[in-house]
């Protein structure tokens, strides 16, 4: 076990129940914001990647023919 380790078990034993959900909300938050992001030309990889997939997407249903637009005036209304 590695020193600091040992101080922060010793610090967490202070603690009461309310406070260690509290440091598990903030460590889990921590882990959210991963600070390790991949270079630009992965990212930008990574993005012409789910746009390849969002263009292979149909954009109507092969069950009724609307388009999308269709649906959607269908469900929220033409809008003028």
């Amino acid at each position: 076990m590695q020193p600091q380790t040992a101080e922060i078990e010793r610090a967490i034993m202070g603690l009461d129940r309310r406070d260690k959900l509290h440091l598990i909300e903030v460590l889990a938050h921590a882990l959210q914001w991963d600070q390790t992001a991949p270079p630009p030309a992965a990212r930008k990889a990574q993005l012409d990647g789910l746009l390849r997939e969002l263009d292979a997407l149909p954009s109507e249903s092969v069950d009724d023919g609307f388009s999308n637009r269709d649906h959607d005036a269908q469900i929220y209304g033409r809008r003028p």
